[in-house]
């Protein structure tokens, strides 16, 4: 019942077994909500964000395990019990014109939010604070934050003990992240142009989990200091991925900023690389700088691998898709754009594919060995974006190449860095030392 403006009252004393689904929103004369449902669990119901009762409507009041509960952030909240729903989208309420962080400070604590798993809060641009008592939310395992007006995490994020992925979306203001938790796989932040400073969790990056997937997209303030902890931060994941024993593939999407030449060892103005592999080779990573653009959002990039034998022969390996990076974009017509605002580079370790590489070379090698050839195979890499036509400038592939991956009895790791904030500024010697350090060893 999307936008049924005129709808006053909605109430009914039997409900279908069957409803999964009741959406109210944009009711905005709304007045009377009173159902009887039959059953709660899993029911997805979003309410108006023009609610204006001071109290919940007593037909869900004592109902628990709805799958999602979207309504507008108001304080009768802290009455719902626990365990009401696993989804809870918190949206503006109708008195706009107020900073609601003293309401969201009440509600985070009342015993629904204690046990929430997923956490939406959007579209509230005078909300200007995430209250430090989020850090009770023990069961919270997703948080998603879009179009409000903070200018910063609270830093007891970091304490939420579950929490795997974190979303920040067209939030316009945010300028500083704080440490994040240490069990954060999916890290997301979309279109929040004056983030400059975000700080690093990881004293020492290689005894520490990194999240397998970051995107900043469209963070064109940020520090440069941020920017090269940042991709230390992915090429340390990238080489633990590799040495590990999980097949999860690592992704980062990040602002193509100076200084990250020396991460690579092979690079190409070209879309095809052919590259003779070194010895001692445990696998490698790839990484693309994509210019700015548009794409449609199911559009993806990927690569193409062949082998190059003693006979010439050129033999296909495996074709594969690269990561969903695209999130979230406008609506132009009945497709979703993506509009990239600036030039992006993008990691990426696909541990089955670069498994299946490094196999199909190894049994050419030993054919090799047995025939007493000494050709050394060569890999050809062909990226491509699927075709995709937009009403904006495509985006197109600016750059690529690859990062070897040595065994460990071959290369140590890096010099280790110290905690810091992305933004406080390093010693010079440190970064070149570092730098230098690498060269010699690979």
């Amino acid at each position: 019942m999307y936008a049924c403006t005129s709808l006053k009252s909605l109430s009914s004393n039997t409900c279908s077994p069957a409803l999964k689904e009741l959406c109210a929103t944009q009711c905005i004369n709304l007045q009377e909500f009173s159902v009887t449902f039959a059953s709660t669990d899993g029911l997805d119901l979003a309410l108006p964000d023009s609610w204006n009762g001071n109290e919940l409507p007593s037909s869900i009041l004592n109902k628990t395990n709805l799958g999602l509960f979207e309504f507008p952030l108001i304080e009768c909240l802290v009455d719902l019990p626990e365990n009401f729903a696993n989804y809870i989208w918190l949206e503006s309420p109708l008195n706009g014109e107020l900073d609601h962080s003293i309401t969201l400070h009440k509600v985070l604590s009342s015993p629904a939010f204690i046990t929430l798993k997923h956490l939406i809060i959007s579209d509230i641009p005078m909300l200007s604070e995430i209250s430090d008592n989020i850090s009770l939310l023990s069961s919270l395992e997703a948080l998603e934050l879009s179009c409000i007006g903070i200018r910063s995490l609270p830093e007891t994020i970091k304490y939420l003990p579950r929490l795997y992925r974190l979303n920040v979306i067209f939030c316009k203001m945010l300028q500083s992240i704080p440490m994040l938790p240490l069990n954060l796989v999916d890290f997301t932040v979309l279109e929040c142009e004056s983030l400059e400073i975000v700080l690093s969790s990881m004293d020492d990056p290689y005894d520490k989990p990194n999240p397998s997937t970051v995107i900043l997209r469209d963070c064109k303030q940020l520090d440069p200091h941020s920017y090269q902890t940042v991709l230390n931060n992915a090429i340390v994941a990238i080489e633990l991925g590799a040495t590990g024993e999980d097949n999860s593939s690592i992704q980062y999407l990040l602002p193509d900023m100076p200084g990250r030449d020396h991460r690579f060892h092979y690079r190409s103005t070209q879309v095809s690389i052919t590259l003779e592999l070194p010895p001692n080779l445990l696998g490698f990573a790839y990484y693309l700088v994509l210019s700015q653009g548009s794409l449609g959002r199911s559009a993806r990039f990927g690569c193409e691998c062949y082998l190059d034998s003693s006979s010439v022969e050129r033999i296909c390996i495996t074709r594969f898709p690269g990561p969903d990076m695209f999130r979230s974009g406008m609506l132009y017509g009945n497709e979703i754009i993506i509009l990239m605002k600036s030039d992006h580079v993008v990691l990426w370790y696909d541990p089955v594919s670069c498994n299946q590489i490094m196999k199909a070379v190894e049994e050419i090698k030993a054919i090799n060995d047995v025939n007493s050839t000494s050709y050394n195979p060569k890999l050809t890499f062909r990226f491509f974006i699927d075709e995709n036509k937009t009403p904006y400038e495509e985006v197109a592939i600016k750059e690529c190449g690859v990062h070897w991956i040595y065994k460990k009895e071959t290369v140590p790791p890096t010099r280790k860095l110290k905690q810091h904030v992305f933004g406080t500024s390093m010693a010079s010697l440190e970064l070149d030392v570092t730098k230098g350090l690498r060269y010699l060893l690979e």
